[in-house]
C-alpha cells in the first residue's frame, strides 16, 4: 500500500482498539504541515524529531509514543559499480542529499559526519528519489538516504546502488499530542499503540509503516539530543567559533 493508505489502515485499527474517534489528515507539503503544527491545528501528529523540538515549547506538543528499539539512522550510498569502496574516500567530496531539513536522510548523516570532523560538500536536491536516481546514473559520487527509503526503491534503481555507511542511531519519530487532548484519551491511545504488535493484524500493519518492534511510551527528554544539533553550522549559515 501507499504511505497514505498504510497510515489510514493503522489509524482505523487504533480507532477500534482505543474506542477513540480519529481522523487522518494528510498535509499537502512539509511547509503546510509545519505551519499547521505552529498554529496547533493537529490534536495528534507523527513528526520528525526536529519538528517536535521546534513546537514543544509553543504550542506545547508533548511526546506520547515512539518506535521501540528502532533508532533513526541515516546512510551514505554509492553506485555499485563506482570507484568508491570506503567512506574515507569521500572526505571533501560533494554528496547529494534530499534537502536541508530532511531529518533522517540529510540532517542525521551530516550531523554524524560533522561530529567525526569529516568534511563534505552537501548538494541539496528536491527529493530522495532524485538523490537515488542521481547516484545510480553517475551524476553524483554518493548520496544520503535512509534504510527504509532504500528498501522501498524500485529494483531497477536499488540494484545499481550499494550502502557504504550508516550513522549512529538517533531517537525515532515521535507521536506528539497537543495539550488540549485529555489525559484519559491519551492513555487509551498509548495503550492501543503499545499493544498493536501483540495483535496479528496490528503486527502486519506496522510493517507497512516501517515499524519493526512495535511502539513504546515516550517522554520529551528522549529527544534532548536534538537540542545539541546546530543547524546554522550544519547548513553553513554560520561559522564555528574557536576559543583562543
Amino acid at each position: 500500500p501507499t504511505k497514505t493508505v498504510a497510515w489510514q489502515n493503522v489509524i482505523s485499527f487504533l480507532e477500534q482498539a482505543s474506542g477513540i474517534e480519529l481522523k487522518y489528515e494528510a498535509a499537502s507539503s512539509q511547509l503546510d504541515f509545519e505551519l499547521k503544527l505552529a498554529k496547533g491545528h493537529y490534536d495528534l501528529a507523527y513528526t520528525t524529531p526536529l519538528q517536535f523540538h521546534a513546537f514543544k515549547e509553543f504550542p506545547g506538543y508533548q511526546a506520547q509514543v515512539k518506535r521501540k528499539s528502532q533508532p533513526i539512522r541515516g546512510l551514505i550510498f554509492v553506485k555499485k559499480t563506482g570507484p568508491i569502496k570506503t567512506l574515507a574516500e569521500l572526505r571533501n567530496a560533494t554528496i547529494a542529499f534530499p534537502g536541508l531539513l530532511d531529518f533522517a536522510a540529510s540532517v542525521v548523516p551530516r550531523e554524524s559526519l560533522n561530529k567525526l570532523n569529516f568534511d563534505i560538500i552537501p548538494q541539496f536536491l528536491s527529493s530522495q528519489s532524485e538523490v537515488y536516481k542521481g547516484v545510480a546514473n553517475g551524476d553524483y559520487i554518493a548520496g544520503g538516504g535512509t534504510d527504509e527509503s532504500f528498501r522501498a526503491l524500485p529494483p531497477e534503481i536499488r540494484s545499481r546502488l550499494r550502502m557504504l555507511w550508516d550513522s549512529p542511531g538517533f531517537s525515532p519519530y515521535p507521536l506528539i499530542a497537543h495539550p488540549r487532548v485529555d489525559f484519559f484519551s491519551l492513555t487509551k491511545l498509548k495503550r492501543a499503540f503499545v499493544n498493536m504488535i501483540k495483535d496479528d493484524e496490528g503486527e502486519k500493519l506496522l510493517k507497512y509503516i516501517f515499524v519493526e518492534n512495535g511502539f513504546e511510551v515516550a517522554k520529551n527528554s528522549d529527544w534532548d539530543e536534538i537540542g545539541l544539533i546546530d543547524l546554522h553550522i550544519l547548513n553553513g549559515t554560520s561559522k564555528k567559533s574557536h576559543a583562543e
